[in-house]
């Protein structure tokens, strides 16, 4: 594979070497209008259940660029077992939460509100979109999944089952998460971090019942949410995720 290929896009459908494929108008503008693209260039494509291929640009029509896939470079990486809740912020921090944490690895996202939320509502279109462009840059072959946004008490009643949630503690009252990951080295997990205010009593009280919960602490400083999800999931990854094992490649092919 050349190494100087820059161009990475993601495909909606199932790719295989040989095919020839349609891009959506979208991407046929980018590569057309913005990075100027020729016939005959090369470029990677990825779907979200083979992996990643090189791809060759052959017809440029006035709408569309189609595209002959090549030879494939990389299996599908799906990242550790790892979820992440958080209260939906404003848009720019919500952008910045969703690119940072993909970059790190999540196979799931679940926006939430809590009592002091104070942005009610989402995108899940724009969501989704700055899902697929870190994946893009990041060089990830797994597109996180992102469900719709839920009060906090339906997700911890009806959606975490046997999965441990790491409760990131503004109050600093927990301990450490380095210490509580050491202990537990959890592989199945749901990290919640707050909205701006942090949570109300009654949302401690609820959490505190659940017995699948690992409160901690990340540190002496109260963060704000993004670098909260960030920081955990970084601990997280380092102590009993990806980072302490070989990439575990799953591939739906043989």
């Amino acid at each position: 594979m050349d190494k100087n290929i820059s161009i990475r896009l993601f495909c909606e459908v199932t790719l295989t070497v040989g095919d020839r494929i349609n891009l959506e108008t979208e991407q046929s503008h980018y590569l057309k209008n913005v990075m100027r693209c020729k016939i005959g260039e090369k470029i990677l494509v990825f779907d979200n259940y083979t992996g990643e291929y090189v791809a060759e640009i052959v017809n440029i029509h006035k709408r569309f660029i189609d595209i002959e896939i090549l030879e494939k470079t990389k299996r599908r990486c799906i990242p550790g077992d790892v979820w992440l809740i958080f209260c939906p912020l404003k848009k720019s921090r919500t952008d910045f939460l969703l690119e940072k944490s993909t970059e790190l690895g999540v196979r799931k996202f679940l926006p939430t509100l809590s009592d002091k939320t104070q942005t009610k509502t989402i995108s899940l279109n724009r969501c989704r979109k700055n899902i697929v462009e870190a994946v893009e840059q990041c060089g990830g072959t797994f597109i996180p999944e992102i469900s719709p946004i839920s009060s906090l008490s339906k997700v911890i009643e009806q959606q975490l089952e046997d999965r441990i949630l790491i409760f990131c503690d503004e109050t600093l009252e927990s301990k450490s998460i380095n210490e509580c990951l050491l202990l537990e080295r959890p592989q199945k997990v749901a990290v919640l971090v707050g909205p701006e205010g942090g949570f109300s009593h009654s949302e401690r009280k609820l959490l505190r019942t659940k017995k699948n919960i690992l409160p901690v602490s990340l540190g002496n400083r109260i963060l704000r949410a993004e670098t909260a999800a960030v920081s955990a999931l970084t601990m997280w990854h380092g102590m009993a995720g990806d980072w302490l094992k070989k990439v575990d490649h799953q591939n739906n092919e043989n």
